[in-house]
């Protein structure tokens, strides 16, 4: 009866476990760790590493990141990385981007990178994750207006101010001859 149950618990052990085994890919970033300001965005390269013993089809990748403020884009994997990597081959270059909202507060945020695929062109088991931090700076990279625009703008105003003393003046200078060739041509006094 003991033996019995314990055949039982082994193969129910066996059956649940067999689904957990080791990623086939090894995910190794060229930084762990990219810097960048709210309104950019950043990008992960690094190599992936066949060493399953067999050809190892990439079919898909995603990852986790639960932050609103950060968006993942598997894009550069679908463009850059080749549609199976062989055993013992790997792969090097980019491999997603992170964008960085512009409301984002300063900061550090993990995430994870999980590498989708298998022995054949329609399976989506996870074969390769590894984790990531994105730091956001403190300030954003907002363009500065071109110095010669200010530089413009004041030289308007300056001589737009100097434009209504010359005319205020000219215009009081007028009334006053004005005024003056009235009385004489008219002998008019006060």
């Amino acid at each position: 009866m003991i033996s019995r149950s314990y055949t039982r618990l082994l193969v129910g052990f066996a059956l649940w476990s067999a689904p957990l085994q080791a990623d086939s890919l090894s995910i190794s970033f060229d930084s762990f760790s990219l810097i960048g300001a709210p309104g950019t965005s950043v990008t992960f390269a690094g190599t992936i590493q066949n060493s399953s013993g067999s050809e190892v089809f990439l079919n898909g990748a995603g990852g986790s990141l639960p932050y609103s403020e950060l968006t993942l884009d598997v894009t550069p994997f679908f463009n850059f990385t080749p549609l199976s990597i062989p055993d013992g081959e790997s792969y090097d270059g980019p491999l997603f981007a992170i964008a960085i909202s512009a409301v984002a507060l300063p900061g550090d945020y993990l995430g994870t990178f999980a590498i989708q695929g298998g022995q054949g062109s329609s399976t989506y088991d996870i074969v390769g994750t590894s984790d990531f931090q994105v730091t956001v700076s403190g300030t954003a990279n907002v363009p500065e207006p071109a110095s010669t625009l200010y530089v413009a703008v004041v030289i308007l105003v300056l001589s737009g101010r100097q434009f209504w003393r010359v005319v205020k003046c000219d215009l009081a200078f007028t009334s006053i001859i004005l005024n003056n060739w009235k009385r004489m041509c008219y002998n008019i006094d006060n």
